[in-house]
């Protein structure tokens, strides 16, 4: 009887340990192909409001080989390029005329080091989902920013 109940709780916890994988513990892997080659089609605007904050607008037509895209994240890298991020955070999508958009408000000084990341659960190379696996393209904000005015000098 004893041997029956200690096989019943190993049961369990393996079943426990297998219903706890999902894609929060699975691996992250940035793909490096261009929007082109994804076949990725997109418009972001990022409006500066003169008051230290902007706004970021971000419009899908297609997906390309992203589809399904599964999220996008609003991703702010620590300062000191660790790897580390001091904020990572699901952004609202909202469906309209067969686009997806999505939008953020922020302060100006972490706009420059934010980066929104488009994922999904599917290989971009081969089409097919990967057990414990994600991939995302990274959308780095700084390059929509309009460059700051030289203090001291004369513009052209």
């Amino acid at each position: 009887m004893f041997a029956q109940f200690s096989v019943t709780i190993r049961l369990c916890v393996v079943l426990s340990l297998l219903a706890s994988t999902n894609v929060a513990n699975a691996l992250g892997f940035e793909i490096g192909d261009s929007k082109e080659k994804l076949g990725l089609k997109y418009d972001l605007q990022l409006t500066d409001h003169g008051t230290g904050r902007v706004t970021v607008n971000l419009t899908i037509d297609d997906p390309g080989k992203l589809k399904p895209l599964q999220s996008v994240w609003l991703v702010i890298p620590a300062e000191s390029g660790t790897g580390y991020v001091d904020l990572s955070i699901e952004l609202a999508k909202h469906n309209t005329d067969g686009q997806l958009r999505v939008r953020a408000h922020l302060k100006k000084e972490l706009a420059e080091r934010a980066q929104l990341q488009l994922r999904t659960l599917t290989n971009p190379r081969t089409g097919q989902a990967e057990p414990l696996s994600w991939f995302y393209y990274v959308i780095p904000l700084k390059e929509y920013l309009e460059p700051k005015p030289r203090s001291g000098g004369t513009s052209k």
